[in-house]
């Protein structure tokens, strides 16, 4: 991995920030208004997706969790992406993408009372250009920094699940 992106311009650079800030965006999108029913296919088929201590590896594992999480019943939730930053190394083809996530996120339908964020953390990511072109996570990692009082799905997942 370089330190810097390879020689683009500044068209290419931006075209390339678009591209893995959407793949980003699609994700969460996905997660907020679909129950995270396709998120799965946003990863490389040996992915991980990991928030704190849970990690969720290979496409199937992260289909699981999603499935889990609709079981639970209504639940409202809101990640806003920012900061996002990358590089690229020398072939084009491998990004590590930087951002922070907001999370706000309750149990249940809305109108509900507006609080804090549940979670405030730094977006690590290694994203692989596939031979579709299409760019897909190869691993997707939330790391917390705040908690507000809200619970975690992946902190509920890991006290239910055997793995």
């Amino acid at each position: 991995m370089s330190t810097s992106t390879p020689p683009f311009t500044p068209l290419q650079s931006a075209a390339l920030w678009y591209e893995l800030y959407n793949l980003e965006v699609r994700h969460w999108h996905d997660v907020n208004h679909n129950q995270g029913q396709l998120a799965h296919e946003l990863y490389t088929e040996d992915g991980v997706f990991s928030v704190g201590e849970t990690r969720h590896e290979g496409r199937t594992a992260i289909q699981q969790f999603y499935a889990w999480r609709r079981t639970r019943g209504a639940r409202l939730a809101r990640h806003l992406v920012s900061n996002l930053n990358f590089t690229v190394d020398d072939t084009g083809k491998r990004a590590q993408v930087t951002g922070v996530i907001t999370l706000f996120a309750a149990d249940g339908k809305p109108i509900l009372e507006s609080k804090p964020p549940t979670m405030i953390a730094d977006l690590v990511n290694e994203c692989l250009l596939g031979e579709d072109l299409k760019w897909r996570f190869k691993s997707h990692i939330l790391v917390p920094l705040f908690r507000g009082e809200g619970q975690l799905n992946s902190a509920a997942h890991r006290k239910t699940s055997p793995t």
